[in-house]
């Protein structure tokens, strides 16, 4: 069976070994919390072991979330200059800023009915010019963001679009199977909302503040992990990096 690894080997081993392909990941996390970015720094673990990382941006212009990033040591324009990463802009082309950038990418005239099939002739663009035969790793930042912008429903049967349209894709391609990391904060949605995207994804990371800069990760679901509550970690921020203790 093939693992694909997080980059963070405590991590790895804490969800019984790494992440398996075509699978999912949620971090849920909390206001104040900064774990979300766990999200990016898997992502560019994941291309400095020839991955391509695919962001869907729903809340933050760019230079906001480079901003973020970039103290932590996840360069997200070095990443997009050097062939190793596309950004699909939606909360920007919703409001009319465009960037210069080849790797960001808008989705004009955005709603809920057409956000699918304009999302797939844009993500085979970037298939096809972009990603290659590497592996996509997608991060979608947040699921939140997009709840807020269509409702919590309609972003619930756009991701099971979502599911069908992979599987097709798996059914029908003979290439490297993706994986997908899924933001949440839990304090902006329902706890319905919640309950389904724990059911679409394999692994539930959900990540707490302890204070200063450490956090801590509880391993909430895995396929590998017969019992993985309980199961618990130290994401700490230091200076040019975070690391998983």
């Amino acid at each position: 069976m093939e693992l694909l690894s997080t980059g963070f080997e405590k991590l790895d081993r804490a969800i019984g070994g790494g992440m398996l392909p075509d699978s999912t990941t949620l971090i849920v996390h909390e206001t104040y919390s900064w774990g979300w970015i766990l999200a990016f720094a898997i992502l560019k673990n994941r291309t400095v072991m020839g991955d391509f990382g695919v962001v869907l941006n729903s809340v933050l212009p760019f230079s906001s979330l480079e901003m973020e990033l970039k103290p932590v040591g996840v360069d997200i324009e070095a990443l997009g200059e050097g062939g190793k990463l596309a950004i699909i802009d939606v909360f920007s082309s919703r409001l009319g800023v465009e960037y210069p950038h080849e790797f960001v990418y808008s989705l004009d005239n955005f709603s809920a009915e057409t956000f699918v099939p304009k999302y797939e002739k844009l993500y085979r663009e970037i298939l096809s010019s972009k990603i290659g035969n590497r592996r996509p790793v997608g991060v979608d930042f947040t699921i939140d963001g997009m709840a807020f912008l269509i409702g919590e429903d309609s972003t619930i049967r756009v991701f099971q679009r979502f599911m069908a349209l992979k599987e097709k894709m798996r059914i029908q391609e003979d290439r490297k199977r993706p994986i997908n990391i899924l933001v949440v904060n839990k304090d902006r949605v329902s706890k319905r909302f919640l309950s389904w995207f724990s059911l679409y994804s394999q692994y539930v990371l959900e990540i707490r503040p302890e204070g200063g800069t450490t956090e801590r990760i509880r391993i909430m679901k895995s396929p590998l992990v017969y019992t993985p509550r309980g199961r618990e970690l130290k994401l700490k921020r230091k200076r040019g990096r975070i690391t998983v203790e």
